[in-house]
């Protein structure tokens, strides 16, 4: 890149600041939202920062849906490097600079790309600007959805080291993708990729590239795809219904929306009639008129096919419920992906792409000045830019985040759960608390808890992301240690009846309280000990069954069985009854020590490489 490339695209770094302020800028401030980034990201990144400063690693979530997989989960970004931000800086401000940096990010990549693809600066700038500020971006701000923002900040850069560069990088770029905390949109890209290779004359060349590729970033990144994995098959996810997998299908109306974004209104100003989730997943593929003008033309002239390939695939695949093949390989992969909107980067992709090919069409047929393509390229810039302007905005923080002070004393850090009323828009902020919820927002959560939770209620009180119970009183959250139900006013309503985290049961399997000493001095461990009662014969532990605990039992590894449908149970021997006894538990992902080493090792290994190359490069 030369001078002219970093000032430009130091422009487009200006502009994302300048709609971003003072978000990252003043504390407290944060990017405007419809929710999600405090909803859910906030109390996440926090709960895992404060466990890292705290000398741990963050491997259960005992605060929702009464305890689930973290570290497993992607979307803390546990081993992310940028996360590092987050264990420095306030959660807000981290998670600020973390929506500009990956918008420029995002830029930076597309326009790296174009140069190595022979394009001139303004080009470059004009494609980096198209892909950089396009709503489908920008819209991950204001859906507050910052794992999926930087997975497709990544996509120019994996695109960039598989044709620009070799295996090694390719599966680097791969594994930073993956660790951002949204898969998803790696595996749409490497489907995009796949199509690309196919159509192309090199085409082998470039699948072995991906395929040596993919083994590396299997070894990169095996800390965290293997407990996710796991994650997965004891998921909600695991066997949802075709409703909850084509949700967020695109209908063709929505193809408006290329031309004009508001083509059916937006939730910004509430004249969007479906849910905004909805419209930031559906209504973002606009990349400007100019843009989508060079990409048509590109297509047009028979230069772009590989591009309207991608284009046409991903309005395959975005149809989703929609489509009837689609929904007919619903038992296959496509059903992985809860969101076949999704599969629009494919579109966006390949207009782009297709848009390059316009320009390099448009400076080979016209020969336009300097002065022209300078135009050109701010024209389409400040198109995009004053499109985005209202949705890149900021907004105080604090009345979303602000603690109860009273609440927060009440029912924080205490061996006791509790279960916040539905009506709260929040129910993670319990997380920020250090209170254990029994009601949840999650994009997926331990399989079985929906039923559990339906026959508490006694109707279905569970989709696809949350829990609804009202019922605190019931057996089964009695069961759970549910103390204090949490309404919409701000008031404690307590159950005298909940039973401890930890009771025995007698001969008949009913539960009863017993001198008991719970102590839980980190979410991965529980220590239990007292005296067992001469008709005990079972201890339960109010905590999911779920691979990964491990119980000694006064030193001697214990069994667990599942007791209610959904909690640990550990048989008394006859001969301890009367007798002091001590339960430990413990968690850490299946494996963890095999997989954290082999993947210190491998990106051992890759900076080694890497090193070599960088000094062989110099030599030369």
């Amino acid at each position: 890149m030369r001078r002219q490339d970093f000032t430009l695209l130091g422009i487009l770094c200006l502009l994302i600041l300048a709609a971003l302020a003072p978000a990252g800028l003043r504390p407290g401030w944060a990017p405007s939202n419809f929710g999600d980034l405090y909803a859910y990201h906030v109390p996440m990144r926090h709960l895992t920062a404060s466990a890292l400063q705290a000398g741990r690693l963050p491997f259960w979530n005992p605060y929702i849906f009464s305890g689930l997989p973290l570290s497993a989960n992607p979307q803390a970004a546990l081993l992310y490097p940028l996360s590092v931000a987050g264990y420095i800086f306030p959660t807000v401000l981290a998670l600020s600079w973390n929506f500009a940096f990956h918008l420029a990010w995002a830029a930076c990549g597309w326009m790296l790309l174009a140069r190595r693809q022979r394009m001139g600066s303004l080009g470059a700038f004009f494609l980096a600007a198209v892909y950089g500020l396009s709503p489908f971006l920008v819209y991950r701000v204001q859906e507050g959805i910052p794992t999926l923002l930087a997975s497709l900040a990544w996509a120019p850069w994996v695109w960039l080291a598989w044709l620009c560069g070799g295996p090694a990088l390719l599966a680097a770029a791969w594994s930073l993708q993956f660790l951002s905390g949204h898969p998803q949109f790696m595996v749409v890209n490497a489907l995009g990729m796949t199509a690309w290779a196919l159509l192309d004359r090199s085409r082998w060349a470039l699948l072995r590239r991906m395929a040596l590729a993919g083994t590396g970033t299997l070894l990169l990144t095996a800390a965290q795809w293997v407990p996710l994995k796991e994650f997965l098959g004891h998921s909600v996810r695991s066997g949802w219904p075709q409703a909850y997998t084509t949700a967020y299908s695109v209908d063709w109306r929505m193809l408006a929306n290329w031309l004009y974004p508001d083509a059916w209104g937006n939730p910004l100003d509430a004249t969007y009639a479906g849910p905004p989730s909805v419209f930031f997943e559906t209504a973002g593929l606009y990349v400007g008129i100019w843009a989508l003008g060079l990409a048509c033309w590109g297509i047009f002239r028979g230069r772009g096919k590989q591009a309207a390939a991608l284009v046409a695939l991903g309005l395959f695949l975005s149809a989703g419920g929609h489509n009837p093949v689609y929904v007919a390989l619903l038992n296959g992969p496509l059903g992985w992906l809860r969101t076949p909107a999704r599969y629009l980067f494919l579109c966006l992709w390949g207009i782009v792409a297709a848009a390059a090919t316009g320009w390099k069409a448009m400076e080979e047929r016209l020969s336009p000045s300097a002065l022209v393509l300078a135009l050109a390229a701010a024209a389409a810039v400040l198109e995009l830019a004053a499109w985005d302007r209202s949705y890149l905005a900021a907004q105080n923080s604090l009345p979303y985040l602000a603690p109860r002070t009273s609440v927060a004393e009440a029912i924080g850090g205490r061996n006791f759960r509790v279960m916040t009323d539905p009506d709260l828009a929040s129910p993670n902020k319990t997380m920020l608390y250090r209170a254990m919820n029994v009601n949840g927002y999650e994009a997926f959560y331990l399989g079985g808890y929906p039923e559990y939770a339906a026959r508490s209620e006694g109707r279905a009180a569970a989709d696809a992301s949350r829990t609804y119970l009202r019922r605190f009183d019931s057996p089964e959250m009695e069961h759970l240690g549910v103390r204090y139900f949490l309404d919409a006013s701000g008031e404690l309503k307590e159950n005298p009846q909940a039973l401890p985290l930890a009771y025995f049961l007698d001969g008949g399997g009913r539960p009863f309280k017993g001198a008991l000493t719970i102590d839980i001095p980190r979410p991965e461990r529980w220590r239990i000990s007292g005296t067992v009662p001469d008709d005990a014969r079972a201890l339960i532990a109010a905590l999911p069954s779920y691979p990964g605990w491990t119980a000694r039992l006064d030193g001697f590894d214990a069994h667990n069985a599942t007791w209610d449908g959904w909690l640990q149970s550990f048989k008394l021997p006859e001969d301890k009854q009367g007798a002091r006894f001590e339960l430990s538990l413990d968690f850490a992902p299946t494996g963890w020590p095999w997989l954290a080493g082999l993947t210190a090792l491998m990106w051992s290994a890759w900076l080694g490489f890497a090193a070599g190359a960088v000094q062989e490069a110099l030599a030369a």
